[in-house]
């Protein structure tokens, strides 16, 4: 194998010595075996039966003999390949023995296993299902993932957690329980976690009870049993989130949106909803009763705990109450909105940082849209306003990101009111991250699916000044941020004089990355400024693009070629353009700028966007032409490019039947049965296949 080619050079000399013995002479290997740490000599020294008897050793009794290992190290490796196992049992042998040893060896076991290997296993369960274990036979698995939810260890549990939450709500009624089985069983292990001695295991259940809740919602009847099964989950969150532990408090704040919106029968997350600008959820109205006299106390309690850390993950919940409540503004104006205003004047940064994160989703789930409700929406938009003003940076940093989607919620006037005076200070903040976030925020309001409420005279008044001062930023990722997107103002670019300039400054950047984006960018500035305006200005520095060091910055050019043709059409390209790739071609010492060249050509005969192929027939002949010559270079990989032109070519349908018989198809037709490279002879057939 080459990946071993260096591990067998340095053990040559010894290895023969210990074949030649026919014992296994463990403390003569050298080299980088000597450590023990290959997989496979950590497998072999674990187990104690030959090697001839591996061959032939079930898949399961594998397993449970390297599990049974006294090494960490084939144990790790035996439960890293459990779903394997799995698989080579197959289901029936999964559930008949593979569960049942780990539910006897994990669940039913109460010494201390190896945290490293209890992790694993908690990741490997979540494999299982529903590929290999159905979803109404996975139900053996949840005493294994209740013993690891009670483990000290934090990775595990939250792991743990995890598996649990994709397994249960599969877990639908059926197979071979009894009735009412899967929800018995779940209620058993959510009592039992919540009423654990150690806040280890309470931790966890306040990570489950959202999906138990869920699972209740989606499959259970109406019955009075079932109701009071749903009020004793919200008993013990109830209990869960007064609990004297801070850690069992702090995990309650941090599930408390997903148990609103499991309680409120939510089908999507509150995130979700305000992003897509839906409607108000539709919502039964004995849940809403639920969230707001059972909930909306505990959503209170915690986001006024005296433990900041709970505090911190309470408020960033607001947006789930706010849906949960269906967005009513009546209601959210006294339970949501004080909360939103603490949190704002809190004197713990990390609240007020976690409630910058997400204050779009909680303006948004506010409800508070149209002239009935505008006093309140102002109000909100004061909040934001002292966010974007806060004296720590990562505040800062966190409620730029919102500024897009807080355009969109409050439409132009708020923005021009309370965010438009905040951008020129925002854009000379001294971090870089501050200005970073701010370059890209910048942008998504210019993008119409993030936000289309900003008139293109806001953003020439507002956003120019700025964009002026981000592409001449000492740091390359607040550029790249612009240059990258700046194609969705291209039709501004007209108006902008300076940013222009600095595009053409930085085609000659150190960074490549900056470079690249300026050879995207190069298009839409001819579309925007006319091609006039590229063949005297932009021109030059395209073509010092094409014969960059670096890969992807030619590349750009390449794939800009089709929206240049759609800007300027083929007489153009043909007149203007194409002189100077083929004089590059045939003066070029090096394959890749001939490659390059023939990329270009190629590119022109794809679609771009929406825009059908419009080639002429002259510009066809010259693209075939090119191609043609490409197929006889001396250098394999570019008769591969030439040969994958002609294919692309062929495919446009754009090129006279006559070009084709004459001189396409003959030229194919020979190199398939001359051309000594394989990987160009099956370019050159695919091209024949195309044309047929």
């Amino acid at each position: 194998m080459p990946g071993e080619s260096s591990d067998s050079a340095d053990s040559t000399g010894s290895g023969g010595s210990a074949d030649s013995g026919g014992q296994q002479q463990h403390a003569t290997i050298a080299g980088p075996l000597a450590s023990g740490t290959t997989p496979s000599l950590t497998l072999a020294r674990s187990l104690t039966c030959e090697p001839d008897a591996l061959m032939t050793m079930p898949p399961f009794d594998l397993f449970v003999a390297q599990i049974s290992s006294d090494s960490t190290e084939a144990r790790v490796d035996a439960m890293k390949k459990l779903a394997i196992v799995g698989e080579a049992m197959g289901t029936e042998g999964t559930l008949t023995k593979l569960i049942p040893y780990l539910t006897e060896n994990i669940a039913n076991n109460d010494k201390d296993d190896d945290d490293e290997i209890l992790l694993i296993l908690a990741g490997q369960l979540a494999l299982l299902v529903p590929g290999l274990v159905p979803g109404h036979a996975a139900l053996p698995l949840l005493p294994i993932l209740e013993r690891l939810c009670s483990i000290e260890e934090t990775v595990v549990r939250d792991k743990a957690v995890e598996t649990m939450n994709k397994i249960v709500p599969l877990l639908l009624p059926g197979g071979n329980y009894e009735d009412g089985a899967p929800f018995g069983l779940l209620l058993a292990t959510s009592k039992r976690l919540a009423g654990a001695d150690w806040f280890t295991a309470k931790v966890s259940a306040a990570g489950i009870l959202p999906a138990v809740y869920a699972f209740w919602n989606a499959h259970a009847s109406k019955g009075e049993s079932d109701t009071e099964a749903k009020r004793e989950l919200r008993i013990l969150f109830k209990d869960l989130s007064e609990d004297d532990t801070p850690m069992v408090r702090r995990s309650a704040a941090k599930h408390l949106g997903r148990f609103v919106e499991a309680v409120a029968g939510l089908t999507d997350t509150a995130q979700n909803l305000v992003k897509a600008g839906k409607g108000y959820p539709a919502i039964v109205d004995e849940n809403k009763r639920l969230v707001t006299y059972e909930l909306v106390p505990i959503f209170q309690a915690l986001s006024s705990d005296e433990q900041d850390s709970v505090r911190l993950l309470a408020v960033s919940c607001a947006g789930s109450v706010g849906c949960g409540l269906a967005r009513e503004p009546a209601v959210t104006a006294e339970v949501v909105l004080p909360v939103v205003r603490g949190g704002c004047a809190d004197l713990s940064w990390r609240v007020r940082h976690n409630l910058a994160k997400v204050f779009s989703t909680v303006t948004g789930s506010l409800g508070f849209v149209g002239p009935k409700h505008a006093a309140r929406q102002t109000e909100v938009f004061q909040f934001f306003y002292g966010l974007l003003q806060d004296n720590e940076a990562e505040v800062r940093a966190a409620a730029v990101e919102n500024i897009a989607r807080m355009a969109q919620l409050g439409g132009a006037e708020l923005f021009q009111k309370h965010i438009a005076p905040l951008l020129p200070a925002l854009a000379d903040d001294l971090v870089m991250e501050v200005r970073s976030k701010l370059a890209q925020t910048l942008m998504d309001c210019c993008d119409p699916s993030i936000c289309n409420t900003l008139s293109d005279d806001i953003i020439l008044e507002d956003f120019k000044p700025l964009l002026e001062n981000f592409l001449n930023d000492e740091f390359a990722e607040v550029q790249l941020h612009i240059l990258t997107k700046l194609s969705r103002v291209s039709h501004l670019l007209g108006k902008m004089d300076v940013v222009v300039s600095s595009i053409l400054q930085m085609s000659k950047a150190q960074n490549w990355r900056v470079r690249e984006a300026v050879g995207r960018l190069l298009p839409f500035l001819a579309e925007a400024r006319g091609v006039t305006f590229f063949q005297d200005h932009l021109l030059d520095p395209w073509l010092k693009i094409m014969s960059d060091q670096v890969a992807d910055v030619r590349t750009a050019c390449v794939d800009g070629m089709p929206k240049l043709l759609s800007v300027s059409g083929s007489q153009w390209i043909q007149e203007e353009i194409l002189p100077h790739y083929t004089r590059m071609y045939e003066e070029s010492h090096s394959y890749l700028s001939r490659i390059t060249v023939l990329r270009c050509f190629a590119a022109l005969t794809e679609k771009h966007g929406d825009n059908e192929i419009n080639v002429s027939t002259e510009l066809m002949k010259q693209i075939v032409e090119i191609m043609l010559k490409g197929l006889k270079d001396r250098v394999a990989n570019v008769r591969l490019i030439a040969a994958r032109g002609l294919g692309l070519v062929t495919i446009s349908g754009q090129c006279e039947d006559s070009v084709m018989s004459t001189q396409v198809v003959p030229a194919l037709t020979s190199c398939v049965t001359t051309e000594a490279d394989q990987d160009c002879k099956y370019q050159c057939q695919l091209a024949l296949e195309s044309k047929a």
